[in-house]
């Protein structure tokens, strides 16, 4: 059965909210799959590499439904993306340190490419090889399936249609029932809205729109700093034994940690760690299929003893098993919303106290290790072409990820601080510090 016949060319409402934020806000968060080779791949390892990558999930756009409040859907991809090779880098560049490059680089999921392959001749031999997908197309855990399915020659077709006129009279008609159908959804989203509107009536940081506003006019490019951290797993999972803790808390209370030296706190001292928990099901065509969990911790002594931030974990993950999320109820709205409204949402999405993210991939396949012959996965970050404005009004950012690969614990580590931490130099010895307190020896680059 194709996925239109199922209706899995439907964008969910999650997906739909991504692409609507993607085109209000004029940027949206990219992945980026980070590879350091030691030999530079012959151009026939790295075309077909290219094309084994373009199935599955990544082998389709986004097609926007005729009526204005009709949910979009899934089409599939026509033409397949072509390498993008860079020239060898200027002396001193760092691999780790491709980000202005990358983020020079068109990635659009509805006029394509939705993703690419880039290569990055390295000075000192070898190269970089990365992966960047729009983050509407593919989550980190699609994205992680879909690359290890290609690196291992496995074919997945996802069934999406070629696409079509966009004005048929079948178009209209499919996308007038949906909607219909979809009313209750709607009504139930407003009341949801209502109340929710309702408790965040007053700032609760102490900031004034007005001052938001102040911003809005530096539209300034800034590169977000990034640290990659690589730690030795068996001494990972040593530390956090000595602790009584999962490994995975470890990794929340290195976010903890790291958000109250550079101040990433509301207003009672607390920082919000906003943890993404994926649903994806066998066979899920789903771009985001995702929720998140929020714990609010107080900081304290959670470096040296981490227990009841596990306890807290965990009971926000059982209160998301049993409630779902705040944001879930929402999203029916989402294809009602005029984009001048959704460029104004971003806030108020995210909250004004200080969210830091934290995205826990687990194991990845080992598939991962070999993209063209044996390599080095460098690093898998989100990237976001932000103004100083836009750092401003999100008072900063702060954003980790986490993964085990080949033996080793690997922590992406994002964060810009307006005025305190603006670039690596100020990133790196507030990773480090965090790290000793907890106990942890690592290499950064």
């Amino acid at each position: 059965m194709s996925a239109a016949a199922s209706g899995k060319d439907l964008l969910c409402l999650a997906d739909q909210g991504s692409f609507l934020g993607l085109r209000a806000l004029g940027r949206g968060p990219v992945l980026q799959f980070t590879w350091l080779l030691a030999r530079q791949p012959d151009d026939a390892e790295v075309l077909a590499l290219n094309a084994r990558l373009g199935q599955g999930l990544f082998a389709r756009l986004v097609q926007r439904s005729p009526l204005p409040w009709g949910r979009h859907r899934w089409v599939a991809s026509a033409v397949l993306p072509p390498v993008t090779w860079f020239p060898a880098p200027p002396p001193g560049e760092q691999p780790t340190q491709l980000h202005a490059r990358l983020l020079d680089l068109a990635v659009d999921p509805e006029h394509g490419p939705g993703w690419r392959l880039v290569v990055q001749p390295l000075a000192g031999g070898g190269c970089a090889l990365s992966v960047l997908v729009s983050h509407t197309l593919a989550d980190g855990q699609a994205s992680v399936q879909t690359i290890a399915d290609a690196l291992a020659g496995r074919r997945h077709d996802v069934g999406h249609a070629a696409p079509s006129g966009r004005w048929s009279p079948r178009r209209l008609l499919d996308d007038g029932a949906e909607s219909l159908r979809g009313l209750p959804e709607v009504a139930r989203a407003i009341k949801a809205l209502v109340q929710r509107r309702r408790a965040a009536s007053a700032p609760v940081d102490g900031t004034s729109p007005s001052r938001l506003q102040s911003h809005a006019g530096n539209s300034r490019s800034v590169i977000v700093p990034v640290v990659q951290v690589a730690i030795v797993a068996d001494a990972f999972d040593r530390r956090a034994a000595d602790l009584g803790v999962a490994a995975n808390t470890l990794f929340a209370a290195l976010a903890v940690g790291l958000a109250s030296s550079m101040g990433r706190v509301d207003a009672t001292g607390r920082v919000k760690l906003v943890m993404p928990v994926s649903d994806r099901q066998p066979g899920d065509t789903r771009g985001n299929a995702l929720r998140a969990a929020t714990v609010l911790v107080e900081p304290g002594d959670t470096l040296t003893n981490p227990k009841r931030l596990q306890r807290d974990i965990r009971a926000a993950l059982a209160t998301l098993l049993r409630h779902g999320d705040e944001i879930s109820p929402l999203l029916p709205l989402l294809p009602y919303v005029p984009l001048r409204l959704a460029r104004n949402a971003e806030r108020l999405a995210l909250g004004s106290d200080r969210p830091v993210g934290c995205s826990i991939l687990g194991a990845l396949p080992g598939e991962l290790e070999r993209p063209c012959g044996a390599a080095s996965l460098l690093q898998i970050s989100l990237l976001e072409r932000y103004s100083q404005g836009d750092l401003a009004r999100l008072g900063g950012l702060l954003f980790l990820v986490c993964y085990r690969l080949g033996g080793q614990v690997l922590v992406t580590v994002t964060g810009h601080s307006p005025g305190h931490i603006t670039d690596r130099a100020g990133l790196a010895p507030a990773v480090e510090a965090a790290l000793a307190a907890l106990g942890l020896s690592a290499t950064l680059s």
